[in-house]
């Protein structure tokens, strides 16, 4: 699932998806094409540390998430 943060027409795109064995994974792509990955060994640490990414980002001034599959 994709998740998009829009400020002064930049966007940050999320990426939340899960990997074999079970672990996920978030890729944050900034406005200029940095790509960062945080991997997760379960789904509830991913929720949470999704939880914190988007509470870090409205604090920012980001309008969003705005989902797409």
């Amino acid at each position: 699932m994709f998740h998009f943060f829009e400020k002064n027409r930049e966007y940050v795109r999320c990426e939340i998806n899960e990997l074999p064995a079970g672990r996920w994974h978030i890729v944050i792509t900034e406005p200029g094409g940095y790509e960062r990955t945080e991997q997760f060994a379960s789904s509830e640490t991913a929720h949470q540390r999704w939880r914190e990414l988007q509470t870090g980002f409205v604090a920012d001034g980001w309008f969003g998430p705005y989902g797409r599959e």
